[in-house]
């Protein structure tokens, strides 16, 4: 063991996300399983809430033409807008806190992480974009993204942030099916763009559109050249399966499909979110591609083992029936 492995090997990954979330909170976060709130301080919050909820309004005076404050009470308004400011920061301290939970959850699981500390910079515009995030589904996305980030600085940008922070829990979701029929090859993430082939696992080009919209994907459909020189260049693959296109002798070593990209964001995000690959799909896209270049030897693999440089270890059984090309 190298002295950069000894190193993270004594970097704790939940001291590291509590002394990360502590300072870019301004005070000592508590795990969820040991953070204990006094009765009288949850009484307190729940009237709180009740103060706002039943005491939102401001007097307002109707005087013919003109609608004026009625100020008269000036010290109850004050406390009602204290109230609801108080409220608001709780709102926001409960969201925090629970996405910071998700992200101490996975990394319990986790037995070595970086020692490279995370960018204070960086926890700032984190928490600024959760403090909003209520959705339970959403902050399960942001604290893999905070576990990721904690993991190995650097793997999420600003840029990838902003575009979440804007997102609504439709279009996550949206996004989560669309990533599910992803598809790599050489650092490339995409999905072939052969209408009925979407249609057919509920993926329309209206939803290509959104997720453009919201910075994640492409809609201009791109041509992708992919070079069969080799095994492992010849290879199309998702988390699951790799298929392997293999040239005769004396032909072409290119094929080129016409795809849907994802962005470097929707990338990052791709690896937040964890999306189940659809094999089924992934198949067919290979069985497609055949139709196109006869000419070309095509087989699936099931993956055993992809590497951090992006080399797969792979099955030799072939699962792609060739019946069915």
């Amino acid at each position: 063991m190298g002295a950069t492995e000894i190193v993270q090997a004594l970097v704790s990954p939940a001291d590291k996300l509590i002394d990360a979330v502590s300072g870019a909170i301004g005070k000592a976060y508590e795990p969820k399983h040991i953070r204990r709130m006094a009765d009288a301080k949850a009484y307190e919050i729940e009237s709180i809430a009740d103060a706002v909820r039943n005491n939102s309004d401001v007097p307002i005076v109707y005087n013919a033409a003109e609608v004026t404050i009625d100020t008269s009470n000036f010290e109850e308004i004050a406390k009602r807008a204290s109230s609801r400011l108080a409220y608001q920061e709780i709102t926001k301290q409960r969201n925090i806190e629970a996405v910071a939970d998700n992200a101490y959850e996975e990394l319990e699981k986790t037995t070595t992480v970086s020692s490279e500390p995370v960018s204070p910079d960086w926890m700032f515009r984190f928490f600024n974009s959760v403090e909003n995030i209520s959705n339970e589904e959403m902050q399960k996305i942001w604290g893999h993204i905070l576990a990721g980030e904690i993991k190995s600085p650097n793997t999420y940008s600003y840029r990838t942030l902003e575009k979440l922070k804007n997102m609504t829990q439709q279009e996550a979701e949206h996004f989560q099916l669309v990533s599910s029929l992803a598809l790599s090859t050489s650092g490339k993430r995409f999905i072939i763009s052969d209408t009925l082939l979407l249609n057919k696992y509920n993926v329309y080009f209206e939803h290509i559109l959104e997720l453009t919209e919201c910075g994640l994907m492409t809609a201009q459909e791109l041509s992708l050249t992919i070079d069969i020189s080799s095994v492992q260049e010849g290879g199309i693959y998702n988390s699951e399966i790799i298929g392997l296109i293999h040239k005769k002798e004396n032909k072409n070593q290119n094929i080129v499909i016409h795809v849907y990209a994802f962005t470097e964001s929707g990338i990052q995000l791709m690896q937040a979110i964890c999306p189940k690959a659809n094999q089924q799909y992934f198949l067919e896209c290979l069985k497609f591609i055949h139709k196109r270049y006869a000419d070309f030897t095509i087989t699936a693999h099931t993956i055993n083992r992809i590497n951090e440089d992006e080399r797969i270890d792979f099955d030799e059984t072939n699962i792609l029936p060739q019946e069915d090309i």
